[in-house]
């Protein structure tokens, strides 16, 4: 008689705790990345008493329960529904990695699925705390070049960058139509060439001076390029200037021919680039405003590009030829990458690979890094450190944004609470709280009449 006032007793806690947690889920229903929690109940035993009925050989049972307890409460790790915010720096992770920050202080590292970040005023991407989010340090072309987690930081000031490299872009095409000049090149006579293109190109103090590429045919698949600058209008000349050749194959290819056209393995290491040879490129070693160019051997000018495996040989065409050559209008598109000083005028994060880019007022937007995302095997793992933040005994798997785990910008997760489910939780944990408060109550009645019959 008196186990059922104890099993009882189990009950209410039981059921007390799972109003707790309830709760605590109805609490949190508008917290961003906030994953919800169920208990997990296990019944107790108290004594299993086991006998043989020999008539039928077969054995009998008789348990005694002593209630019920919660073992653990389990973390509901389903995605929730992402609500756009418009703020650049908002994220969500659609997948079920979690965003690594980082506490400047102690230097302990956390995990959240809390995208809400802001830029400090020390350019550093911070949540509410002020925790650091961590990510991989990547350059200028979103090439990743560190090989541990750093700060995400986004630099303030971008200092001027001497020019030091010409990149053909496509479409970019020399008319096959096009006649041979009867006479020498002179840059000063249209005549001696077939066409001019002009870009700008900066010094290291970012002063922006005005260089032509000229484009002149000398045989039917072979034309020359100058490149002349005059960076010193105080001294008659061209203090920038540099002449190269390249041939065309008859579809209109560029060739290699390892002495003008060279290559060199891309940074990422996928891909052969090629550029002109820079032996005859002539750089003047001071400008009129102080500032300086690289030397001509760290000068390239791309012309084209060809996966590693299957490069072709000396005499073979690039399969990617920035510069083709076909019957059609001279068209050419090109870049460099120099640039003067620029202040940061905004910074967004790009969907998908997490890029984080910082827009300046030089007109440059420039990638910095990559957000990393960390991936649990058994995220039950994580233990809640409450402010949405998690840490855990086990190394998870640190991984950039973008494959099995894509970044969304501009967007938060909303917490996974389904208001109606725990509505029904709630009225369930009552119901049974009720059951058992009356269990003692009829309990406590039978032993009133037990103690009755003695009278």
């Amino acid at each position: 008689m008196m186990r059922s006032f104890f099993n009882a007793v189990t009950g209410l806690n039981a059921y007390r705790t799972w109003m707790d947690i309830t709760s605590d889920n109805l609490a949190n229903v508008n917290n961003i990345g906030f994953k919800g929690s169920r208990p997990i109940f296990q019944d107790v035993v108290s004594s299993v008493t086991i006998g043989l009925n020999t008539v039928t050989n077969t054995v009998k049972s008789t348990t005694y329960g002593a209630g019920v307890l919660v073992d653990s409460t389990q973390k509901l790790w389903t995605i929730g529904n992402f609500k756009q915010t418009g703020v650049n720096t908002d994220l969500a992770i659609q997948g079920k990695g979690l965003f690594i920050v980082k506490d400047p202080i102690s230097k302990i590292s956390y995990y959240t699925r809390d995208g809400q970040f802001r830029l400090s005023r020390d350019g550093y991407m911070v949540n509410s705390a002020g925790f650091k989010l961590q990510g991989f340090k990547v350059d200028e072309k979103g090439n990743i070049v560190g090989t541990g987690l750093e700060d995400i930081h986004v630099v303030q000031q971008l200092t001027p960058k001497a020019t030091s490299t010409i990149n053909f872009l496509q479409p970019s095409n020399l008319n096959a139509d096009a006649g041979i000049p009867a006479v020498a090149f002179d840059p000063t006579n249209p005549a001696s060439y077939n066409y001019k293109y002009t870009i700008t190109i900066y010094d290291s103090l970012g002063t922006p001076y005005q260089a032509d590429l000229f484009f002149r045919r000398v045989t039917t698949n072979t034309w020359e390029i100058y490149l002349r600058s005059d960076i010193d209008p105080a001294t008659p000349g061209y203090e920038l200037s540099g002449d190269w050749t390249v041939s065309f194959d008859p579809s209109g290819k560029l060739i290699y021919d390892n002495t003008t056209v060279l290559r060199e393995p891309s940074p990422d290491g996928r891909n052969f680039l090629y550029y002109l040879n820079p032996a005859t490129l002539t750089v003047p070693t001071a400008t009129p405003s102080g500032g300086t160019f690289p030397a001509n051997t760290d000068w390239r000018i791309y012309v084209g590009e060809t996966p590693q495996t299957g490069a072709p040989g000396v005499g073979g065409s690039i399969s990617n030829s920035y510069i083709t050559q076909y019957s059609a209008d001279f068209v050419i598109t090109a870049d460099q990458n120099g640039y003067a000083k620029g202040d940061l005028v905004d910074v967004y994060v790009l969907s998908e690979d997490g890029a984080v880019v910082g827009v300046y007022s030089n007109g440059k937007s420039l990638p910095s890094y990559r957000v990393a995302i960390a991936v649990f095997s058994d995220p039950e793992e994580l233990i809640k450190k409450g402010a949405n933040l998690y840490t855990s005994i086990s190394t998870p798997t640190i991984m950039v944004a973008g494959s099995s785990e894509k970044v969304r910008s501009g967007m938060l997760e909303m917490s996974n609470v389904d208001i109606a489910s725990e509505f029904i939780n709630l009225i369930s944990a009552q119901r049974a709280y009720q059951a058992n408060a009356r269990t003692i109550t009829a309990t406590n009645t039978i032993l009133d009449d037990t103690i009755n019959l003695v009278r």
